[in-house]
């Protein structure tokens, strides 16, 4: 695969794409890593005023894409066994990691990335989290086929294979865990969670952040708008204590407003 095919994967989902200098992790113009976009076409126009950019590295900025990524370093810290030993006191299985889209950095290290589903917030962005890992959610962040001095960033799983953001790096870059479950990061809700919401109801004292996770989830994943009213009434009705019938639709139309939003500025910048 070459550089422009890895561009247009990671623009498919919806990335947004800046051009480094080559050998180089930084774009010179002003605005740096904001010099990205979603939209091959657009790319190709802005690498057609700064010609020193053709053959330069690629990154993503993403602070204007809805990824995060878990940065494990290999060289100056051991970062790996850094996040092995906090999988296993918060029980979170090792082989985690693998499940989603993974590059290997140019020293060693692993950059894992996870997809931020609609209507979810990112984890928060923290250097250091623990020793040798980072939670990298609004900067930029050189990849794949990138090279530099020290070698060349790898895909190590395919990219079509990146997961929805799991509940564990809202809790590592909270400094939370299992231990203190009282003090847990209550409103963010993985897939698990959203199928023990149409199972159960929403539960008392979260019936509004639960409400707007699992709609967001739905028209995330192109559920028809009606199907999606329907699911979260049915939903709501085996609450202990349901929503009233006002709020439940103001809930729903935030989170169809936020969609519809969302791809009316897809439609306007477009895929390639």
């Amino acid at each position: 695969m070459n550089k422009w095919e890895h561009i247009k994967q990671y623009q498919h989902f919806d990335s947004y794409v800046f051009m480094a200098l080559p050998n180089q992790k930084h774009n010179g113009i002003a605005g740096g890593f904001h010099n990205s976009f979603n939209k091959w076409v657009d790319l190709k126009d802005w690498i057609k005023h700064h010609s020193d950019y053709q053959n330069g590295n690629v990154g993503i900025d993403l602070s204007r894409s809805n990824l995060v990524v878990v940065d494990i370093d290999k060289h100056k810290h051991n970062g790996m066994a850094s996040i092995l030993s906090w999988f296993k006191t918060h029980h979170v299985a090792p082989d985690t990691i693998q499940d989603t889209y993974v590059e290997q950095t140019t020293t060693g290290g692993l950059h894992a990335f996870y997809l931020i589903p609609s209507g979810q917030d990112k984890p928060k962005h923290v250097i250091n989290v623990i020793n040798g890992v980072d939670v990298l959610s609004e900067t930029g962040i050189t990849v794949a086929p990138s090279i530099l001095a020290e070698g060349q960033y790898r895909q190590i799983t395919p990219f079509d294979k990146i997961k929805p953001v799991p509940q564990w790096v809202y809790d590592l870059a909270n400094g939370l865990g299992t231990e203190t479950p009282n003090n847990r990061y209550k409103s963010k809700y993985s897939l698990a969670d959203r199928w023990k919401m149409t199972i159960n109801g929403f539960e008392t004292g979260e019936r509004n952040n639960q409400a707007m996770s699992l709609a967001g989830y739905l028209f995330a994943i192109d559920v028809t708008p009606q199907d999606i009213y329907d699911i979260m009434q049915s939903v709501n009705t085996r609450s202990n204590e349901p929503l009233p019938d006002h709020e439940l639709n103001t809930v729903y139309m935030s989170a169809r407003r936020r969609e519809e939003k969302k791809r009316a500025r897809m439609s306007e910048y477009g895929r390639d």
